[in-house]
């Protein structure tokens, strides 16, 4: 099961589908203003993920702080990187 269908399926849990689908909405929106100019840097720098080759991918809370995106720009370091590879999003309220 993908992290949206997990997240989706624990706010089904204590709402409803529509509400669920926002929310799976506001992350996809999210991620996609990850993969505009000036935004593809937003979060910290994760350690762990060196290479090689060389990654760098940053850590996003957002929405209320309720959910986290750990993400790739590819290449690494470029001033301007040419993809945002989302690999990982959590409800930062639930164990994982």
């Amino acid at each position: 099961m993908s992290d949206l269908e997990v997240i989706a399926e624990h706010v089904r849990k204590f709402n409803d589908a529509a509400t669920a689908r926002k929310v799976v909405n506001a992350l996809l929106d999210e991620a996609e203003q990850l993969g505009q100019d000036h935004f593809h840097r937003l979060g910290e720098e994760l350690d762990g993920y060196d290479g090689p080759p060389a990654r760098e991918v940053h850590r996003w809370v957002c929405l209320a702080d309720r959910y986290e995106l750990h993400y790739e720009v590819l290449p690494p370091y470029a001033e301007k990187p040419t993809t945002i590879a989302v690999l990982r999003v959590w409800d930062t309220r639930q164990d994982r």
